[in-house]
């Protein structure tokens, strides 16, 4: 019990009250005494009951009305009822009524006061669980906000970096120089990419990342995506191929296009990062209408790149998780892809899962939740 919890005891028999008086004295608790439900709300309103210890049958007001004022309004206050089963009231009844306990009379001393400290001991439980959870709290945001100021610090020197590294291509150098410079804007881009998905995760994390809906196609939606991805699989040699459902694209839907693009981006530039052959294939199909405004869209996207075995495909959407480790070598990146847009697809109401042979391939399919304009 903490210094500042005080018990109110409510009873209209003074004989009863001063017998209360007497139990609640010897154990040591902070107590005051009333004999009306009237009385008792002026000492809620004055503030630092924790308690309240009420008999039922009373004037004016009897317990179950306290009872119910209290619930209503002062919901952290414990209530131990005190009854003698009458017929008005059963025990069921207090309990609904939002009691933490009842003890019928009349009653043992021990009884009464076992009752008490075990209201006690849950109420400083409660406390150091609440006081726990505003720690975490915060460190939570602390981590949040620090990665939040350090990937913004980090991305004002890469644009820098950026940009000169692309004037320097332009410009004419000596063909060993401009290897340098293109190795030199390879890293940058690499190191970008990291801090922008080290953005994303802490406004994930933080729960920062609400849906903006707007009205769009897939055809032109798709066209945008590919202009950001075709140059690097054209380097590797890989054809984006898009297999849309006739029907999706007459349709306008009306959902966060940024959220699946970017989940989209994140699918298919990986697929072209661990691909060395084949094509890029990403199949669009409605799967089911759920209400008449809304439909399922199923996305898929298939390579035929080195694939993985069926022990990581479990864990492949947990943060800082790598296929493999001489993937991640050969390949870079910090596990945060997949992380990112199972936390994107679920904000689309949606699930995502893979299929995947080692050294044959993968395919990764998304579901999401949109509203049809």
């Amino acid at each position: 019990m903490r210094r500042e919890d005080i018990i109110l005891i409510v009873d209209d028999d003074p004989d009863h009250l001063y017998l209360m008086d007497r139990y609640v004295s010897s154990y040591g608790y902070q107590y005051k005494c009333v004999e009306r439900g009237t009385e008792a709300i002026e000492h809620l309103q004055a503030g630092n009951v924790s308690v309240v210890v009420t008999d039922m049958v009373m004037p004016e007001m009897d317990g179950m009305e306290l009872l119910k004022y209290i619930k209503k309004h002062y919901a952290d206050i414990d209530v131990v009822v005190m009854t003698g089963y009458s017929s008005e009231y059963s025990y069921i009844d207090v309990i609904q009524a939002g009691a933490t306990d009842f003890i019928k009379k009349p009653f043992k001393r021990y009884e009464f006061l076992a009752k008490l400290d075990r209201v006690f001991r849950e109420r400083h439980l409660l406390h150091e669980l609440r006081q726990a959870k505003e720690k975490a709290e915060a460190a939570s945001t602390a981590k949040t906000n620090f990665m939040n100021l350090i990937s913004h610090e980090l991305k004002t020197p890469m644009n820098g970096i950026l940009g000169f590294t692309q004037l320097l291509r332009n410009s004419d150098l000596p063909q060993n120089q401009r290897e340098y410079v293109n190795m030199i804007s390879e890293s940058a881009g690499v190191l970008m990419n990291l801090i922008n998905h080290l953005l994303d995760f802490s406004r994930i994390d933080a729960q920062k990342n609400d849906l903006k809906p707007s009205h769009f196609n897939l055809p032109k939606l798709f066209e945008e995506i590919f202009c950001s991805i075709e140059p690097k699989a054209s380097a590797k040699g890989l054809p984006l191929k898009l297999v849309l459902e006739d029907s999706l694209s007459q349709k306008i839907l009306f959902g966060d296009s940024a959220v699946l693009s970017q989940v989209l981006i994140d699918i298919i530039d990986n697929a072209v990062k661990f691909s060395d052959q084949g094509e890029i294939v990403i199949d669009v199909v409605s799967k089911e209408q759920l209400e008449a405004e809304r439909l399922l869209i199923q996305f898929s996207i298939s390579d035929h790149g080195c694939g993985m075995e069926q022990d990581k495909i479990a864990s492949l959407f947990e943060p800082f998780i790598q296929a493999e480790n001489y993937l991640t070598r050969k390949h870079g990146g910090a596990g945060l892809g997949l992380a990112i847009c199972s936390n994107l697809v679920q904000l689309m109401n949606g699930d995502i899962w893979v299929e995947s042979q080692l050294g044959e391939g993968s395919t990764f399919h998304f579901t999401a939740d949109m509203k049809l304009a």
